[in-house]
Order: structure tokens, then sequence, then C-alpha cells
């Protein structure tokens, strides 16, 4: 879903005014998920909005290392 157009704010815009997160996974070379999408919180500033996407991320790459790691147990294999 894109809001607006890239390169144009408006400060009124409410779509303008928030932070595009976006992040890869990999794993051994290979994108296993990404996103891009706009934050829901609106950042005050730039350190605030990279928070927000390092916050995100975190949430989506957890669930990715607790089933690796149940995968690696359940084949007896080591990483």
């Amino acid at each position: 879903d894109f809001a607006g157009m890239y390169g144009h704010e408006k400060s009124d815009d409410p779509t303008c005014v928030k932070s595009r997160t976006g992040f890869v996974i990999t794993f051994g070379g290979c994108p296993v998920t990404w996103q891009s999408k706009l934050q829901t919180e609106t950042a005050l500033s730039t350190m605030e909005a990279e928070v927000v996407a390092l916050a995100h991320s975190c949430r989506v790459l957890m669930p990715i290392i607790d089933m690796t790691k149940e995968l690696l147990g359940a084949f007896n294999l080591k990483l």
C-alpha cells in the first residue's frame, strides 16, 4: 500500500509524517522474509524511527530463530 508521492511531503498529511520501515531477514545468504511498510507510530526523531524499526524486525525475527532451533534439535543438527 503506497501512501503519497515519493519525495513530496506535507506536514499536515498524516501519511507523510510517518517513517517507512523495511528489512530483509536472510539465512545462509538467502532471504527468508522481508517487509516494507509505513510505521504505525509517528516518530519525533530519526533515532526514534530507527528504534521502532528495530523492535518490529526483532518481533518478526524471534519466532524464526525459535523455529530454527526446534528444527535443528529435531534432526540432531548443529549450526
